[in-house]
């Protein structure tokens, strides 16, 4: 069965539409073996670009030698503000943070030792707005996001760029593994300003209390964490260019939302006089 996606942009193609995205990752460490699945836009549309923030210049360094065209990666720090912060090194690289671990909360769970304090250091951050204007980049289409507990610094540092970003794909805490670290319904409410409404949660991860271990070690009694879904408001998908329109379908489709993605071609099929939605289904079906 062909690709959904490959057909989609066939489609838009054959359409006479040439579409270029500006994609932003922050947190961009690959711990599996299995790639963002926004980088497959790359196949379709070379003359977008995808920027990546990482911590450590080494790793920077390492994931650049190895990027595809139209990759690059920056050893930054993002936050709310240019400043210095510090930053609360935890066991496990991966839950290191600018909020400091919540150790009296992680005892009572299985499984969250990366999680407790090693060190603590002190670095730069920079807004993203600071970054897109002093790099040019111009208009960003979408963000993803993980950055232990800090993901409403970053937005807040990022409001102009938030203005036209389509959709994001941020990590979400449900309780505060960070001491004062924003959670869920914290990030919902500020990204609400910026016309992106929550769409989904793509899975649900968490820990089972001590010191019942279950058949599973890493099943959830407690919901935790996960990573949830941002779309431009559907009330307002209309007032969005043509383009940007198409961008939302592709990028909605990459997340399993058929529903949006015929949303957006049925709009922009009234608008237009064509028939994308219709052609879309039909081919995804066979």
């Amino acid at each position: 069965m062909k690709n959904p996606i490959a057909i989609l942009a066939e489609i838009i193609k054959q359409n006479n539409v040439d579409l270029s995205f500006n994609i932003i990752e922050i947190g961009a460490v690959q711990l599996t073996d299995t790639q963002e699945p926004f980088y497959e836009l790359l196949n379709y549309f070379p003359s977008s670009q995808i920027i990546g923030f990482e911590l450590e210049e080494e790793v920077c360094s390492k994931m650049n030698s190895k990027a595809k065209m139209g990759v690059k990666y920056y050893p930054y720090a993002l936050g709310k503000a240019n400043e210095k912060r510090k930053l609360y090194i935890t066991q496990h690289s991966m839950c290191s943070s600018l909020y400091k671990p919540n150790e009296d909360l992680l005892r009572l769970y299985n499984r969250l030792e990366a999680a407790y304090l090693k060190e603590e250091a002190e670095i730069n951050t920079i807004t993203l707005d600071y970054f897109i204007e002093q790099k040019k980049i111009g208009e960003i289409d979408f963000i993803k996001i993980d950055v232990q507990g800090a993901e409403l610094d970053v937005f807040q540092g990022g409001k102009k760029t938030l203005e036209n970003v389509l959709m994001t794909v941020s990590e979400v805490e449900f309780i505060p593994i960070y001491i004062n670290q924003p959670l869920f319904g914290e990030i919902c409410k500020f990204l609400e300003k910026y016309n992106l409404m929550f769409n989904k949660f793509l899975a649900l991860s968490g820990r089972a209390l001590k010191p019942l271990i279950l058949k599973n070690p890493r099943t959830p009694s407690q919901h935790i964490w996960t990573d949830a879904v941002f779309i431009h408001n559907v009330q307002k998908i209309k007032k969005l260019s043509d383009k940007k329109i198409l961008k939302l379908s592709l990028l909605s489709l990459i997340y399993g939302s058929v529903d949006l993605t015929h949303f957006c071609l049925s709009i922009y099929d009234e608008k237009n006089s064509t028939t994308l939605a219709k052609d879309f289904m039909s081919k995804a079906k066979n």
